[in-house]
C-alpha cells in the first residue's frame, strides 16, 4: 500500500536553504541537479521520519557521496530513491535504479514519488537490493523506452525498472526484524 505524506512548505524551505551551501552530488556520474537533490532529500527525510519518528538535522549531513545509503534502520542500510512527478502513482508506474549504484553499500531500496504540484510524497514501497534483478526489468544504456503517453526517451545508464505492484509495502519494513551481523 502506498503511503501519502503531505510535504510542508517549511521543510522545502529548509532543504532549499541547506542546498544553497551544500552539494550532495559528488559521485562523478549522475550526481543530480539541485532540483533532483531537493526531491531526493524530501524523500529521504520524510522516509526517515516515517521509520524513526523524527527528521535528522540537515547540518549533521555530510556533503558529497554518502556511501550509497541514506538511513540506518534496525541494522539495515537503506537507500531512498525519489522520482518527481506531476501525478499520483499507480500500481504499474515504475521506479528506476541505476546499475552503477548496485555496488553501493545499501541493503534495502525504498522508492518514493514526489507529486510536485500537490506537494505530497508517496512512499511507494521497498525492495531488498539483492532482489532488483529478480523483480525488476533490465534496460541497457541507450535503450529506447516507450512511455504510456506515447512519448519516448533513451536510458542514459544501465537501469532496472521496478513496478510499484512488485514492491513490498512500507508497513512491512517497519515490522522487519533487526539485522543480525
Amino acid at each position: 500500500m502506498i503511503k501519502r505524506i503531505p510535504v510542508k512548505a517549511d521543510l522545502i524551505s529548509t532543504i532549499e536553504t541547506y542546498l544553497k551551501s551544500h552539494n550532495l552530488g559528488n559521485r562523478g556520474v549522475e550526481d543530480g541537479s539541485k532540483r533532483k537533490q531537493l526531491v531526493g532529500l524530501i524523500g529521504e527525510l520524510l522516509t526517515q521520519e516515517l521509520l524513526h519518528g523524527r527528521i535528522t538535522d540537515l547540518n549533521e549531513k555530510l556533503d558529497g557521496f554518502d556511501g550509497g545509503y541514506d538511513i540506518l534502520y534496525k541494522g539495515y542500510k537503506i537507500d531512498v530513491k525519489t522520482m518527481e512527478r506531476k501525478s499520483y502513482v499507480r500500481p504499474n508506474y515504475v521506479n528506476n535504479f541505476y546499475i552503477l549504484q548496485e555496488e553501493h553499500d545499501a541493503d534495502i531500496i525504498v522508492f518514493c514519488s514526489y507529486h510536485s504540484t500537490d506537494n505530497v510524497l508517496e512512499v511507494c514501497g521497498w525492495i531488498p537490493k539483492n532482489e532488483l534483478s529478480k523483480r525488476g526489468i533490465f534496460y541497457a544504456a541507450g535503450t529506447k523506452r516507450l512511455r504510456t503517453d506515447g512519448s519516448f526517451f533513451n536510458f542514459r545508464q544501465d537501469n532496472y525498472e521496478v513496478e510499484n505492484k512488485d514492491l513490498y509495502s512500507i508497513e512491512t519494513l517497519t515490522k522487519i526484524n533487526p539485522k543480525s551481523f
